[in-house]
């Protein structure tokens, strides 16, 4: 279990809702986005991290070390869970890109993205770090990025002391950039905790927060579908 410290993607995701000024607001592409003829998409989709605990609010180390001990039987459990269902949240994109006629292409170079190049503009979505290289390197018009940065359980605490029960927990981040100017055509940051409303703290198997897993994971991957698809959101 852990105080959740992101992978490099992550890492680099966080600078793009800007190191100065407003954090980066929601953006969904409109229907004529998807009219426009000759689109090719680059994608790219973070490694799924392994199901943990995570213990936001427990900031000292004597603190962790408590609630680490106190969720420990749980900690044991989730780290058992699949994440076969998070991992197929590639294929429903690809699959949603191709049915709007884009062809897709994948990249296959890890993105580190807190390496790329400044990019400064005045322009509102425009990204914090340079994408444009990536228009010749793939000839594509667009790169799509999923940053899947955590699944499993969320229990928040103040210093040593639970302030909720646990919960199913996804996070994740998703945009696309045009690489002509280097704006965002969709940016979603999608965070999903699922409460139980039965007995949670059945050990060994945890089976109500078992559920409460797998749900947060199919409903953090219908909203990132649905925000994404401009007919699903109109709908």
């Amino acid at each position: 279990m852990k105080l959740k410290f992101f992978g490099v993607l992550a890492l680099g995701v966080a600078l793009l809702s800007g190191c100065a000024g407003a954090p980066q607001m929601p953006v969904t592409p409109d229907a004529v986005f998807w009219e426009q003829p000759s689109k090719r998409i680059g994608v790219v989709v973070s490694e799924v991290p392994s199901p943990d605990v995570y213990l936001p609010g427990a900031s000292c180390l004597l603190c962790l070390a408590a609630a680490e001990m106190a969720n420990s039987s749980l900690s044991k459990h989730t780290e058992t869970l699949s994440t076969d269902d998070a991992k197929t949240l590639k294929a429903d994109l690809e699959k949603l890109l191709q049915a709007k006629d884009v062809e897709v292409v994948e990249v296959t170079e890890p993105l580190v993205v807190n390496k790329l190049p400044k990019f400064k503009s005045e322009v509102p979505n425009t990204a914090k770090r340079d994408f444009t290289a990536f228009k010749n390197r793939y000839n594509i018009s667009h790169l799509l990025v999923m940053d899947i940065n955590a699944v499993g359980m969320q229990r928040p605490y103040s210093s040593y002391i639970p302030t909720s029960d646990p919960k199913g927990y996804f996070n994740a981040l998703g945009f696309l950039v045009d690489l002509s100017d280097n704006t965002y055509k969709w940016y979603k940051p999608v965070v999903v905790t699922k409460a139980v409303t039965e007995e949670w703290d059945e050990a060994p198997t945890f089976p109500a927060l078992t559920n409460a897993y797998y749900q947060a994971i199919a409903e953090g991957k219908e909203i990132i579908i649905s925000s994404l698809d401009s007919k699903a959101v109109e709908n």
